[in-house]
């Protein structure tokens, strides 16, 4: 076994959970992921270990599992998340080099390109693409990193709700990725012109478009979130 092949692994799996393909809770067979991925045993397992560093995997006993998703825990996520993003679009604004910018316009155009073909999957693949090329440009792996976890976390959310909700309302649907593209673009200038607040004050404009939707799905009757779901006052709607 190679250190690339627990890696390769553990990015498939990992893109499995946040696809939900592997859905929360669904126990992880070594044997049986290792013969559909035709790997051995060995960096099935450490992709495993990985996994659970990074909170898409749980163990319980001996077993492995995906990761519970915690709506009630939904609140603490987001405020992380603005946390992180703020820090991150600040920093990637102050030292960033050519070759970032390059970067995180490219993967800006990969997200256009994915919304206007309509590939669901493509599109939430390459906006986290898009949000981790900044928090690498922001040259400090310790808030990436935390950043990377908080974002994952909601991703994780934002599919289980979208896939629950009804389809048809394509305006609604296209209203919100113009304006996710917009802010996209708004984000990449402050970045590019070396503007910190600018980029933090969109980060912050760009958590809460976020915000915003999942609230309304949440308080839409959504199926996916059960009979026990209990937020903070902060999160419900007059």
């Amino acid at each position: 076994m190679t250190e690339r092949d627990a890696w390769k692994v553990a990015r498939e799996l990992r893109d499995a959970i946040l696809r939900l393909d592997l859905r929360p809770g669904r126990s992880l067979d070594e044997a049986a992921l290792a013969e559909s991925l035709s790997v051995s045993r060995t960096p099935v397992r450490e992709a495993i270990i990985q996994l659970i560093a990074d909170g898409l995997v749980v163990r319980e006993g001996r077993t492995a599992k995906v990761a519970p998703l915690d709506f009630d825990d939904l609140p603490k996520l987001y405020d992380a998340l603005l946390v992180a993003s703020r820090v991150v679009h600040r920093l990637a604004a102050s030292h960033r080099t050519d070759e970032d910018l390059v970067e995180i316009s490219k993967q800006r155009e990969l997200f256009k390109e994915a919304v206007a073909s309509g590939d669901g999957v493509g599109r939430s693949e390459t906006n986290f693409a898009f949000h981790m090329a900044i928090a690498q440009a922001g040259k400090n792996r310790h808030f990436a990193s935390f950043y990377e976890q908080t974002l994952i976390g909601s991703i994780r959310i934002a599919r289980a709700c979208f896939a629950s909700i009804d389809t048809r309302d394509q305006a609604d649907i296209a209203a919100h990725l113009a304006e996710t593209t917009r802010q996209h673009d708004l984000i990449v200038d402050a970045i590019a012109a070396r503007d910190a607040d600018c980029a933090d004050e969109y980060a912050v404009l760009h958590h809460d478009l976020t915000k915003q939707r999942i609230k309304r799905i949440l308080f839409s009757g959504s199926p996916v979130l059960g009979d026990n779901l209990t937020l903070s006052d902060e999160w419900s709607f007059p």
